[in-house]
């Protein structure tokens, strides 16, 4: 075990500079208008929540994705949560 982690370690740094390098040699070449993002949600069938939703992506995309993980990650605990209960419930621990 001593012997492999050595290895593994150059094995790890070696790759992560492969990536690097290789990377680098992607974004060298031009890709115009590639990175824009133009989509826009149509509002005009949307209400309530959905057209909340759909007004906070099309004008603030990063606080859109904050949200969207705050959702996701709340939703995780309650699931957590729920499991827990009953599974305490089963008898199980």
């Amino acid at each position: 075990m001593a012997r492999l982690f050595p290895v593994a370690v150059i094995l790890f740094i070696g790759a992560m500079l492969a990536v690097l390098a290789f990377s680098s040699v992607s974004f060298a070449d031009e890709h115009g208008d590639a990175g824009k993002l133009e989509h826009k949600v149509d509002l005009e069938n949307q209400s309530g929540m959905n057209l909340i939703i759909a007004e906070l992506y099309n004008d603030h995309r990063l606080l859109f994705a904050l949200v969207a993980t705050a959702t996701m990650a709340l939703v995780g605990i309650i699931i957590g949560h729920i499991t827990g209960i009953i599974l305490r419930l089963l008898g199980l621990k």
